[in-house]
């Protein structure tokens, strides 16, 4: 059996002695290369910050600015100081003073105080006026300079222009046909006239307006037949489509909304001054003008009325 001779010039290496991996270099990740702070993305990303600090910063200094002149509005200095109301004849002056305080104090939190000289709800306090007072037709408010802390209400009270008159009460009635304030049946008014029917019984007189869209249509009628010699006393609206007016002659004149007024006059002066009527105003009942050229009258006493043609 052969021997090994430990002489050999061969090395021999100890694997037991010697540490795995020993002779081997590592194995490492490589980072990769850093961007530069200059690249696009990031600057991107930097405007974008800056861009949402700005933004945050504006809503700081808006809200600050809204806040510092909510609380200026506040200031007495700028606050409405004084109340007066001119104009007034009718209308107690205190009272209309009163109620302009409670639109510019209504007891509610507002953003811009109700009462500062800028912000104060003028047009609105105006409407107001109007709507709560009937008898009052407008309203103006003012301030006499920039600094001013007194505003002035100037009113104008509407016409007594005739009465309304219903079985048990009386009521003030404006040129443009708007019942306003209760009236004794003696009450003297600009025109004489009283008004009857057209307006509903369940409901208060007052605030109603007479005849919409016809009565500007009756009063130009009632002024042509007083130029003519024959005055009216009273107006009764009958329906939606007649009317009823008593002269001072003692007789009526019945007629439909929208009729040609001259021509209503014309026919009454012709029948009036016809045969079968002249010089007997005072026996008529009276004359039917609603049936155009076709005029009809009744004399008291009769049973029937007569049919005439002009």
């Amino acid at each position: 059996m052969a021997k090994f001779s430990t002489g050999s010039s061969r090395a021999i290496v100890d694997l037991r002695k010697r540490k795995p991996g020993a002779h081997t270099r590592p194995f490492s990740f490589r980072e990769p290369p850093r961007r530069s702070s200059s690249s696009p993305e990031r600057l991107r990303t930097r405007r974008r910050r800056f861009r949402v600090i700005g933004a945050l910063a504006a809503v700081v200094v808006l809200l600050a600015a809204a806040y510092g002149v909510s609380w200026a509005s506040y200031r007495p200095a700028y606050s409405i100081q004084d109340i007066r109301v001119s104009g007034t004849s009718e209308v107690p002056k205190e009272l209309v003073r009163s109620y302009v305080e409670t639109k510019l104090h209504d007891g509610r939190y507002s953003f811009l105080s109700r009462s500062n000289i800028f912000f104060y709800p003028r047009d609105s306090i105006e409407r107001a006026v109007v709507e709560y007072f009937p008898r009052i037709k407008s309203a103006k408010v003012s301030r006499e300079s920039l600094l001013a802390t007194a505003i002035t209400v100037l009113v104008e009270e509407r016409e007594t222009f005739a009465k309304w008159c219903s079985d048990d009460a009386c009521y003030f009635l404006g040129n443009g046909g708007f019942v306003f304030a209760s009236a004794s049946s003696s009450a003297p008014t600009a025109s004489g006239y009283v008004f009857r029917g057209g307006i509903s019984s369940t409901t208060s007189a007052i605030g109603q307006q007479y005849l919409p869209g016809n009565f500007a249509g009756v009063l130009a009628l009632l002024e042509r037949l007083g130029q003519a010699g024959y005055p009216a006393r009273e107006i009764i609206a009958k329906d939606s489509s007649d009317f009823t007016v008593r002269l001072q002659q003692g007789f009526e004149v019945r007629a439909s909304y929208g009729a040609d007024v001259g021509a209503l006059v014309k026919n009454l002066e012709l029948i009036l001054a016809s045969e079968p009527l002249r010089g007997k105003e005072d026996e008529l009942e009276y004359v039917d003008l609603r049936f155009g050229n076709r005029v009809y009258f009744k004399l008291k006493g009769e049973a029937e009325a007569t049919d005439t043609s002009q």
